[in-house]
């Protein structure tokens, strides 16, 4: 017989009473109108036993049994750590019995007595709701252990700010990014985490935010990105990329923010570094006694130094040169220039200086010693640097300049880019 996939999976029942009469008249019941799988038991210990060898979803017992009565039967369940729904029946009259079920952990109770049809679908309904009940706050728990897993493994921080800017939650990971406990962490003020600018910023921030939550305009799904310097148990400082969003509750109100914090000391260092590299070697290149342009691998021209512009003699300076295509770029783009240039792009590959000749304003024939090399990244090729030395002036060939190695050294060693 085929099985209907959307049916539930039964509900397993474990029933427990001293009358065979009962657990039979009951186990028929509940198999024929419900979706459910009874299991019987006369009697607690008899149950206890069955719950050893295999969980159920619920447990259904009478209250008056021989040896281990209903409470008691229930309290060694709860001592055990057992959470499984637990239902007890009772006699009418008995409240005290009611009472002391539900103080110990019952989820339901129901009298006996009266219609066995209005009972028995009062109890098939209580047994369902326990089942998805306990069945809902175990997948709930299963989640916040999977999250909570992930947080508290992560390399990153994650945290949680409410609306007074105190921390709630900070992930494990706090301790190897700034030293602190998560328990310290949390002790601390937003002063204590970070220097002022930071927290000026942060505030700031933040208050910008309420202002655009107020015009009811605001995405209540955006991501914030932002950094902050924040201090070391050591004493030292770190950046910190953060990530936040919004906590809202079930109305949509905001109600903290949640975020996900990452070291980039590292990439802020290179950046100086890097900020560094480039200011001495735009220095050179400006102050350079030879011409240097660079352009891209279509040949646009990005950047040319005054020593080059003056060799040009270009009115109105580097404007006259930058966005402009060096292949048709006056007086450069001669046949041999640009023959040079095309292979130099193409095979990454710097050819020997060599002479050049072009026309230049004012002037009829020009003679630059010429060294055209490629500029790369990875392995590809992203745009070429040329550079020119002026021989006007030298009568014969062995009065020029012995440039050696110097064209192709100032190649390999300035790599200057406009700024955009």
């Amino acid at each position: 017989m085929a099985v209907d996939e959307a049916e539930p999976p039964k509900i397993s029942l474990l029933y427990v009473d001293d009358e065979p009469v009962l657990l039979e008249l009951c186990t028929i019941f509940l198999e024929r109108s419900g979706n459910f799988s009874v299991t019987t038991a006369q009697g607690a210990p008899e149950g206890l036993r069955l719950l050893s060898e295999r969980p159920f979803d619920a447990i259904l017992s009478d209250y008056q049994m021989p040896e281990m009565d209903g409470i008691e039967f229930l309290k060694h369940l709860k001592k055990s750590g057992d959470s499984t729904p637990f239902l007890i029946f009772t006699g009418k009259g008995r409240e005290e019995v009611v009472i002391e079920a539900l103080n110990n952990g019952a989820d339901f109770y129901i009298q006996k007595g009266g219609d066995p049809k209005s009972q028995f679908a009062e109890l098939i309904n209580k047994i369902r709701y326990a089942v998805a009940r306990r069945r809902a706050e175990e997948a709930l728990r299963q989640s916040e252990e999977r999250y909570r897993l992930i947080a508290d493994n992560t390399a990153d921080n994650i945290w949680i700010f409410d609306m007074k800017f105190q921390m709630t939650y900070i992930s494990p990971s706090v301790k190897k990014m700034r030293g602190f406990t998560v328990e310290e962490d949390l002790a601390q003020s937003l002063e204590d985490k970070m220097t002022q600018e930071s927290c000026q910023m942060i505030v700031s921030r933040f208050q910008e935010e309420l202002a655009l939550e107020m015009t009811g305009n605001a995405d209540p799904d955006r991501t914030i990105l932002f950094e902050t310097e924040e201090y070391c148990k050591d004493g030292s400082t770190i950046w910190v990329e953060n990530a936040v969003r919004a906590l809202r509750n079930k109305e949509g109100n905001l109600m903290g923010v949640l975020g996900i914090s990452r070291d980039i000391t590292w990439r802020k260092e290179a950046d100086k570094a890097l900020r560094l590299s480039e200011g001495r070697y735009r220095s050179l290149a400006e102050n350079s006694p030879v011409g240097i342009v660079t352009c891209d691998a279509d040949g646009i021209i990005d950047y040319i130094n005054p020593k080059m512009v003056l060799m040009l003699s270009l009115p109105g300076g580097s404007d006259d040169a930058i966005g402009n295509n060096l292949f048709t770029f006056p007086p450069l783009a001669t046949p041999k220039f640009t023959e040079i240039l095309r292979r130099t792009l193409t095979t990454g590959e710097a050819e020997d200086p060599t002479e050049i000749e072009c026309q230049s304003r004012g002037r009829d024939t020009v003679r630059y010693w010429g060294h055209i090399s490629p500029l790369t990244a990875d392995g590809s090729v992203w745009g070429a640097q040329v550079i020119l030395t002026d021989v006007n002036g030298y009568r014969r060939d062995d009065e020029m300049p012995q440039m050696g190695d110097y064209p192709s050294q100032l190649a390999s060693g300035i790599l200057v880019k406009q700024e955009r």
